[in-house]
């Protein structure tokens, strides 16, 4: 019994484990336009599957995009990763903003829209 317990656990572990290898190759290239429809300059964008926490490095090069700039993003994301959260660090110092369930996948434009009174974020796209 000990022994198909553990054969159980081993499979188990293996249907969950990250694949590497061939599948990192196949990471799909995400390219989008950002435009800055805040009123702060953007200084980090971090990406993540959505409700994953699990951050990137910074997607953003020097210098921070100003408010009404635009700037493309470029990065290589897992085959199947395409909704999104966006968390966006601000180079005045304001506490980051995050926007959730944006599908990357499809979107060649996004425009990121902030109320820091509030904290409301929101963002247009095109489709």
């Amino acid at each position: 019994m000990r022994l198909l317990s553990s054969l159980a656990l081993a499979a188990v572990a293996a249907a969950f484990a990250p694949v590497a290898g061939p599948h990192e190759a196949a990471a799909q290239n995400t390219s989008f336009l950002l435009i800055n429809g805040t009123a702060y300059p953007i200084s980090t964008l971090e990406v993540s599957e959505s409700l994953l926490n699990m951050w990137t490095k910074n997607e953003l090069g020097a210098p921070p995009i100003k408010a009404g700039e635009r700037r493309q993003v470029r990065f290589n994301a897992p085959p199947t990763f395409c909704q999104a959260d966006l968390k966006v660090g601000f180079a005045d110092g304001g506490a980051p903003a995050l926007w959730q369930n944006i599908n990357l996948c499809t979107l060649t434009r996004i425009k990121l829209q902030y109320d820091r009174g509030t904290g409301l974020t929101t963002a247009s796209y095109d489709d």
